[in-house]
């Protein structure tokens, strides 16, 4: 199962955003990858918030990044940039294991 771990930092903490996130993240639960942990962390920043993902799987660790003004937004570019680089590194995985032997 995968843990999902949701950090506030200088803010403060909101069960709105933990359920969004949480909700978000469930979808790449369901994408079947071997996730073990994800460490979501908002920062505000003067009027910007900063949305950090943090995973660990597979032996490798993705790590994101993602401003914008509201942090629902920042929530979303977050995923989308971490869905993104899931695929590549399950296309790279998919290649290697595929690759004819010379």
């Amino acid at each position: 199962k995968m843990q999902i771990n949701v950090v506030f930092r200088h803010m403060e903490s909101s069960k709105a955003l933990r359920e969004y996130a949480e909700k978000k993240l469930e979808r790449v639960r369901a994408s079947g990858e071997k996730i073990i942990e994800i460490e979501v962390v908002y920062i505000q920043e003067k009027q910007d918030f900063i949305v950090e993902f943090l995973a660990n799987f597979q032996g490798h660790t993705l790590k994101v990044t993602e401003r914008d003004g509201s942090a629902f937004a920042a929530t979303d570019l977050a995923i989308d940039k971490f869905n993104r680089q899931l695929h590549r590194i399950q296309d790279r995985s998919r290649d290697r294991k595929h690759a004819p032997s010379i």
